[in-house]
């Protein structure tokens, strides 16, 4: 079996697998059958500059 990580939203409820073409795609939940795209090579920058370039994004924290 391969390792793999899964995401889960607790919003939508949704859990979330890697396709292993750059995709997650939700399985289940209100968001199923849709798909979003890694990015491609992130460039490392600090927080407030990446929320300044992108206000909309959500940190995501350990339980």
């Amino acid at each position: 079996m391969n390792n793999v990580f899964v995401l889960y939203d607790r919003e939508s409820e949704s859990i979330w697998y890697p396709t292993g073409d750059k995709h997650l795609e939700a399985t289940s939940g209100a968001k199923q059958g849709t798909r979003i795209e890694f990015l491609d090579k992130p460039t490392p920058m600090p927080l407030g500059q990446w929320r300044n370039a992108h206000p909309k994004t959500r940190v995501l924290l350990p339980m």
